[in-house]
């Protein structure tokens, strides 16, 4: 049923997105300078309940109940900051200001010879393998978001309408075309046993969408000895490394106790399948602390892609003696044909388990899989499940776009539609007509004689009409009943002969189907149909 008020559920979806958790700390996170600091990692000290910031700086704790927490901001380039409140009531809002780190050479000794970054890497190399297979089984909780947005977008692409996108564009041909959220449980076993149950998917404007953030696509570990994209692009700890790569030792800096290496990346030669930037090494652990490191499109092999910067970050787990993955950011910029945009895709991981009670039968063939009504979860439900806020920009976008899919699916909308296409033709009595109630998703079809016209040498010439009936019962017709009625007559043999059928689709998991059908068809012995229509 729809509200006579059209504008009842937007006002509720923008109170739902804009009412913080029942039990959340919130803030915003910025430098010195009072710029927001975007996806700044932020958990709770010693565990892995974690959220990040979203490109606005603005962030949301999930807290069990009101008590003492101890909240840890963690930011690549910036000191790590810790704060120890005392939450009497949620939410509690806690502001964080974090000071770049001081990146300092005072301590290193610097030989003539060869840059001290040169040692930290290979140390790093030798131990790749047994970091890779460090941790031998996991669950986690995953959560990935992914946007794309064009600008200026040309109104026709080799002579071909581009159009708004369905309302996505504004009156500069600049928008977000694509926003989706994926919320799921992952479970990993050595060697290479995977599966992920997505919980929750949501794809802004399309209620029946399912997003394409998984955890097997995000899944990119920089201590395999390349790094999969599109090509295969060379790591710069993978065992042949230094052939690719000059390094640079910037400085060190501590988090906590430990002294973590800043080091530089520099490909040897730039057209080779390689990345830039930085890395943070753990000194004496030989893991990766962090990284921050782009390539091209030219490396990826897509021509459209300007640019691609990956980031991670990491956490140390004492219990497993291991610096562990908790988020990850992609960004990428492409251009084509006059298309110019960019795009990002975020994932965090928390709540993870290192001693997961897995059976023999725990993996099976199946790596991917969805609860029911994964992709029906409403605002509500997001708002208290997304460890990421959304920033103005996609709640925008949600609310306009959702608010296109409504008025789509309304029924005015739907009957002036079908008013225009059902219109009959002079033409249709010969050709073939169809009626649509889009509304009540149903539609009859009249199979005119003319197409239908053929010739065998039993019948000769003869010709074929018909009547179907389509009506679904769910919006993805996975549940349907249809049926048809054929009538057809042979000159030679001067014989009328008439077909039909009715058949029920229960659901879509079976595929549970019934049908009936009988009737006198004139048809070839040979199933491969030797004798052509015509």
């Amino acid at each position: 049923m729809i509200s006579k008020n059209p504008l009842l559920p937007f006002l509720m979806c923008y109170f739902f997105w804009l009412t913080p958790g029942l039990a959340q700390i919130t803030g915003t996170v910025s430098d010195t300078a009072g710029a927001p600091l975007p996806f700044v990692n932020i958990y709770l000290q010693d565990t892995f309940t974690g959220t990040t910031t979203n490109d606005e700086g603005y962030y949301e704790l999930d807290v069990p109940d009101p008590g003492t927490y101890t909240v840890v901001f963690q930011f690549l380039g910036y000191e790590t900051e810790t704060k120890t409140v005392e939450a009497r009531e949620l939410p509690l809002r806690l502001d964080a200001v974090l000071n770049e780190a001081s990146v300092s050479l005072d301590e290193v000794v610097i030989s003539t010879s060869e840059d001290p970054a040169y040692r930290i890497i290979r140390a790093t190399i030798a131990r790749r393998k047994e970091h890779l297979q460090n941790i031998s089984a996991y669950t986690a909780s995953f959560y990935s978001r992914g946007i794309w947005r064009v600008e200026d977008i040309p109104e026709k692409i080799l002579g071909q309408e581009v159009g708004d996108f369905d309302g996505a564009l504004d009156s500069t041909r600049t928008g977000v075309i694509y926003l989706s959220e994926t919320i799921s449980e992952i479970a990993f076993r050595q060697p290479d046993d995977f599966k992920e149950t997505i919980l929750a998917s949501k794809v802004s404007g399309n209620d029946n969408g399912f997003s394409f953030n998984s955890a097997r696509d995000a899944n990119f570990s920089f201590y395999e000895n390349t790094v999969n994209l599109n090509a295969s692009i060379v790591s710069p700890i993978a065992d042949n490394a230094l052939n690719y790569y000059r390094y640079k030792l910037e400085g060190i800096f501590y988090e906590g106790n430990q002294l973590i290496n800043k080091i530089s990346v520099l490909p040897r030669r730039p057209k080779d399948r390689v990345w830039s930037g930085t890395i943070y090494v753990v000194e004496d652990d030989w893991q990766l602390y962090g990284v921050e490191l782009q390539t091209t499109g030219q490396a990826l092999q897509v021509p459209m892609v300007s640019k691609l910067v990956f980031r991670q970050n990491f956490k140390y787990d004492a219990g497993t003696d291991f610096w562990v993955k908790i988020s990850q950011t992609i960004d990428f910029g492409f251009s084509f044909f006059g298309v110019e945009g960019d795009g990002r895709f975020i994932a965090v991981y928390s709540d993870y388990n290192f001693d997961p009670p897995f059976s023999k039968n725990s993996f099976t063939n199946e790596v991917l899989a969805f609860r029911p009504e994964a992709n029906k979860k409403d605002s509500l439900f997001w708002t208290g499940a997304r460890p990421v806020p959304l920033t103005s920009e996609e709640r925008a976008d949600y609310i306009k776009k959702d608010s296109i899919q409504e008025l789509r699916k309304s029924q005015s909308y739907l009957d002036s539609i079908d008013l225009a296409d059902n219109r009959p033709g002079l033409l249709d009595p010969l050709f073939g007509y169809t009626y649509r109630n889009s509304f009540k998703k149903y539609q009859v079809s009249y199979n005119g004689p003319l197409p239908g016209i053929y010739f065998n040498t039993v019948q000769g010439w003869n010709a074929t009409a018909g009547l179907s009936f389509f009506k679904a019962h769910d919006e993805l017709q996975t549940k349907w009943l249809s049926g048809n009625l054929t009538a057809n007559y042979g000159l030679a043999d001067d014989r009328l002969r008439v077909s039909g059928g009715i058949y029920k689709r229960f659901n879509s998991f079976n595929r549970l189907q019934l049908g009936i059908s009988a009737g006198i068809e004139a048809t070839q012995f040979n199933r491969a149909q030797p004798i052509s229509p015509l």
